[in-house]
């Protein structure tokens, strides 16, 4: 084993081990009422749209485009509700 691929797997480990201390301390913060559940799961829908277009397509890189690409659909479709919100005070 070279130098590259044992700093390449400490690497993504030590990502890993962050990535489910953030997924541990969100849940701690949800059950002790820290955080809204609304605002956590806003968090969750791209994860959930590259999860959806993976499996619609098989291909990471489409994957992640498509989840650009929707998550920016979205993001202006919101836009244009908050506008109107704020035109007629709803």
């Amino acid at each position: 084993m070279d130098i590259q691929t044992l700093a390449l797997g400490v690497a993504v480990t030590i990502v890993a081990i962050g990535i489910l201390g953030m997924v541990g301390f969100g849940i701690k913060n949800l059950v002790t009422g820290k955080h809204d559940l609304s605002k956590v799961l806003a968090y969750v829908v791209p994860a959930l749209i590259f999860v959806i277009a993976y499996f619609s397509s098989g291909n990471f890189t489409d994957a992640g485009l498509w989840t650009m690409v929707i998550s920016m659909g979205i993001l202006a479709v919101l836009i244009v509700l908050s506008g109107i919100k704020s035109t007629f005070n709803l």
